[in-house]
């Protein structure tokens, strides 16, 4: 799945879950952002990061779908570079479909289930993927090493990530273990100002993702249903990043809580 409750750092122990009717097709792991300045829809919630919205990515999020309580709740199963993980909601605004999804309590339109995102209090687990679910971080392998331990080279371009905004890991080598801020990213270079404590030798294997510990920025894959973790990061949302683990493929992840602010972006 998407996004996860990973705890309440106000001690309360149990996530804050709200009911909203969607003004979309919704899976459950999604965030959501409102639906008050995206207009048309009819519902509360809308999926954080649509394309076709009016004011896709400047929306005030809301929080995260942990449960579809509507009737038309059907399941997808996961696919690598898919959006479907799981329980999905399919937004309607025909009568007929609304009138067949009536149950006890529920209005007949999409309802999820969201856990709502409180501000440095919610901590929420997140994947780290590349642009869309299921695409893991690229790998960097070493091509030249360096003494110094502060330049990783690799043969393949990746994003810039804004200054201080990332994170490298060496998976291999005399480095295995150690995470680094990244100071800048050229093409086929990467640069840290703290150096790493062994020498970088050709054939080390680097990760590298757009966050880091403390606060940072996040933005979404595709579907809003992961972090994005190969991005330039010219469009994000403020968070604290509690943890960023970036050890094994495919299996990345980083457990964080929005900044006060950061229910707005700062696209």
């Amino acid at each position: 799945m998407g996004f996860s409750y990973a705890g309440s750092l106000g001690g309360a122990g149990a996530p804050v879950i709200r009911r909203f009717q969607t003004g979309a097709d919704m899976y459950v792991g999604q965030m959501v952002q409102t639906a008050l300045f995206t207009g048309g829809a009819g519902g509360h919630v809308e999926v954080a990061d649509v394309a076709t919205e009016a004011h896709e990515d400047d929306q005030p999020i809301i929080g995260f779908v942990v449960g579809i309580a509507d009737e038309s709740r059907t399941y997808v199963a996961s696919s690598s570079g898919a959006a479907g993980y799981g329980d999905k909601s399919t937004y309607t605004s025909a009568q007929a479909t609304v009138a067949a999804n009536l149950g006890t309590g529920l209005t007949g339109g999409g309802e999820v289930d969201v856990c709502l995102a409180i501000p440095m209090n919610t901590l929420i687990k997140a994947p780290l993927y590349d642009t869309v679910w299921g695409t893991a971080l690229t790998e960097i392998t070493e091509t030249t090493g360096d003494s110094g331990g502060t330049t990783i080279t690799r043969s393949a371009a990746q994003a810039d990530i804004g200054d201080n905004y990332g994170t490298i890991y060496c998976r291999s080598g005399a480095n295995r273990g150690h995470y680094r801020v990244i100071t800048d990213i050229t093409t086929t270079v990467t640069t840290v100002v703290v150096p790493f404590p062994y020498a970088i030798a050709a054939g080390d294997v680097f990760v590298q993702a757009s966050c880091v510990l403390g606060l940072g920025g996040m933005d979404l894959c595709t579907a809003a249903d992961a972090i994005d973790g190969d991005n330039d990061l010219a469009h994000w949302y403020n968070v604290y990043y509690h943890e960023i683990n970036l050890e094994e493929s495919g299996k990345e992840y980083a457990v964080f809580a929005f900044w006060p602010q950061s229910v707005e972006s700062t696209a």
